[in-house]
């Protein structure tokens, strides 16, 4: 994204929100322009979970007359009305026109079959009076659920004047097609593969196929197979497909499918030892190497440095400077050799290494634990104890300094997606010492959502569980995750696109945004689209692919880190109701006028960004593909050049925290099939001096 002065983005913005007043009762999904919404409740026949007496019947909270009323019997929690439109609707309003006896907590809800219901809108800080809801969503059926009363006496209930749906029916196509089926590969080359599947279904008709290969968009056919070129020998992939509708809906993603490419040519020689290793540097936690090239019949492809037999470091090139060491202590270091199909050359000649006393900035590293699952989300408590969340095992463990665990429990209703969802952030709540609660934020059977739950006595209360927030998309990849409270008490969440990058424009779906959200879920009225209702009022930023690192500076200012497609990652600096260009510019690739520009920007191969954390001014980034930490010191409104630490000395990093010590913690992540408790990771502390 090229600068863009301060006038220019916010004519493009008043112009974005102009036009999005225009349409705010359009459904995310529909193509074509639609009449406006129409009342579809009222006489609609209504049914309810119960009624205090024949006088306060459902029927009377759909008839147009606001004198009458339904009320449901009293000290009820939850209680429910629900009114049969006739058929699936499109619904973009509900308006609610309560009595005295309101709902503080409560849930709007649609179904097709008064059986499965889906969460259009929820709120655990409800106004009473009149609500008028902006909701996104369709069904035959729509219920408001409550869940808390605002009279809490045992004789008062639940009671509203008028429940008013809008709609349209037979006009919007909200429904996504079927996920493409039985993906499968032949004629596999060294450079390319034949993809096939099944074809998916839809109720209107499927447009097209989307091919991604881990999360990366690689084409769109509208056929059923398709040829894949472009590709290394001797690498591995993993593709799935999702299918597309003319309205734009996306399906959830098939079947994950792994294609190894064979060698270019038959190759069982193995490089020549390197030779002439030698030190050329050490600090108090560094030691820097060089050594003469390898030669091979078809090519080197990289190096390996190992410390006492294991391996500490990677490189392409023939010098390496390995961190983390301790001070005043001796390597005995070796290299070795790899070309493009495996082969590995002898170890090279050893040489020991002593490094010097005193400390570096990014400092000596000890391994804290080790979990067989991925560590994701990352916090500390009060205590100066760590609590992470395990992705693909659904729950979380306390950590002491000292090394030891304890399970605080299992999260209820998480999911996997078979690529990045399940349990990923959480984050202590503020005031924790008196409320217990940690944040959650998870995939759940049809969105990704953020949950609130109590810790006492070392486990995690099962009935405490609070939903605050539903509706975030969900796919295999892009779900987001990220939790941080900030200086102003707010939460804020970096939520994915859902693999439909159209919603990281649409303020009123919740994918690719970053979004601000009351202790209690509710919605700030501060908020940069407070005033659109609906889900617009949770936005702080928009434009995101995939919000992956959150972190307040000493100013108070929010970075976000974001993961690109195949051309750049992100950090940004967080501007109050800011569009930073996705889908139209990757980085500063594209179409990138009139958005907010990134600080910084890496190759997706070189990064590939996760967590990120604030300590003393440096902003710290962990990496996935790029398996390296990044040092940034911040200055005015941007950062300065990144020094590299830890490359390829732990593998791909996943979350990086400051501790209540002023050490870093920093997770591990090896581990990509979704299956629990099959990795090998490791949470470790990273001195900082």
């Amino acid at each position: 994204m090229a600068p863009r002065t301060r006038s220019a983005w916010s004519t493009s913005l008043g112009s974005l929100a102009t036009a999005l007043a225009v349409v705010a009762s359009a459904l995310v999904s529909a193509a074509p322009a639609s009449a406006a919404p129409v009342l579809l409740s009222q006489g609609k026949p209504a049914t309810a979970s119960s009624s205090g007496s024949s006088g306060f019947a459902p029927s009377a909270a759909v008839d147009g007359n606001s004198s009458t009323r339904w009320a449901s019997q009293g000290g009820i929690d939850p209680s429910w009305i629900r009114v049969d439109l006739g058929a699936v609707a499109a619904i973009t309003r509900v308006r609610l026109q309560w009595d005295l006896s309101c709902a503080r907590g409560y849930r709007i809800e649609t179904s097709s079959d008064a059986s499965t219901w889906t969460s259009v809108h929820t709120t655990a800080n409800g106004a009473g009076g009149v609500e008028d809801l902006v909701v996104s969503g369709s069904g035959r059926y729509v219920r408001m659920y409550g869940t808390t009363r605002c009279r809490t006496a045992t004789y008062h209930g639940y009671s509203l004047q008028e429940f008013q749906v809008f709609g349209e029916i037979g006009q919007a196509d909200t429904t996504p097609p079927s996920p493409p089926a039985n993906l499968r590969s032949a004629n596999v080359t060294p450079t390319s593969v034949d993809l096939a599947w099944d074809p998916a279904t839809d109720n209107v008709g499927v447009t097209s196929y989307e091919v991604y290969q881990r999360g990366q968009f690689v084409k769109s056919v509208t056929g059923t197979s398709t040829t894949i070129t472009g590709l290394n020998p001797n690498g591995s992939y993993v593709y799935y497909v999702n299918a597309k509708d003319a309205a734009g809906n996306i399906s959830q993603a098939g079947n994950n499918l792994e294609v190894t490419t064979p060698p270019a040519q038959a190759d069982t020689e193995r490089p020549t030892t390197p030779t002439g290793l030698r030190v050329t540097g050490v600090t108090a936690n560094s030691v820097s190497l060089a050594w003469n090239p390898s030669t091979d019949n078809v090519g080197v492809t990289r190096y390996e440095v190992l410390a006492g037999g294991s391996p500490v470091g990677e490189t392409t090139g023939t010098s390496a400077t390995i961190g983390g060491r301790r001070p005043n202590t001796s390597y005995l270091m070796n290299v070795r050799a790899y070309d493009a199909v495996g082969n590995v050359s002898d170890w090279s000649m050893a040489i020991t290494a002593t490094t010097s006393s005193g400390g570096d900035q990014v400092g000596a590293v000890t391994q804290l634990a080790t979990d067989n699952d991925v560590p994701w989300g990352l916090d500390f408590l009060p205590d100066g104890s760590g609590v992470y969340s395990r992705r693909d095992a659904f729950d979380i463990v306390k950590l002491s300094p000292s090394g030891v665990k304890t399970t605080l429990g299992t999260v209820p209703n998480v999911v996997t997606t078979s690529g990045e969802g399940g349990l990923l952030g959480i984050e202590v709540s503020p005031n924790f010492a008196s409320d217990n609660y940690l944040y959650i934020y998870h995939t759940a059977a049809n969105d990704n959502r953020i949950v609130r739950m109590k810790v006492q006595n070392n486990a995690l209360v099962q009935s405490s569980l609070q939903v605050l927030l539903t509706g975030i998309p969900r796919n295999r990849y892009h779900n987001g995750g990220r939790l941080r409270f900030g200086p102003d008490g707010k939460l804020y969440a970096g939520t994915g696109d859902g693999q439909n990058p159209n919603w990281a424009q649409d303020l009123s779906n919740l994918g690719g945004k970053v979004l601000r959200l009351n202790a209690d879920g509710s919605a700030p009225t501060d908020n940069p689209f407070y005033g659109n209702g609906g889900n617009a009022r949770y936005v702080w930023t928009y434009g995101h692919r995939n919000v992956q690192g959150l972190a307040f500076d000493g100013q108070g200012r929010l970075w976000q880190a974001e993961l690109g497609n195949t051309i750049m990652d992100e950090l940004n600096l967080s501007e109050r109701g800011g569009n930073y260009g996705w889908p139209s510019c990757e980085g500063t690739s594209g179409n990138c006028s009139g958005y907010v520009a990134p600080k910084r920007t890496w190759s997706t191969a070189n990064a590939s960004p996760s967590g990120i954390a604030v300590v003393n001014n440096a902003l710290y980034m962990a990496t996935l593909r790029g398996s390296r930490l990044y040092r940034m010191v911040i200055s005015g409104t941007t950062v300065g050049s990144e020094t590299t630490h830890f490359q390829g000395t732990y593998g791909r990093l996943r979350t990086v925290e400051p501790a209540p010590d002023g050490s870093l913690w920093l997770t591990t992540s090896d581990d990509r099939d979704s299956t629990p408790n099959n990795s090998n990771s490791r949470i470790l502390r990273v001195q900082l001096n």
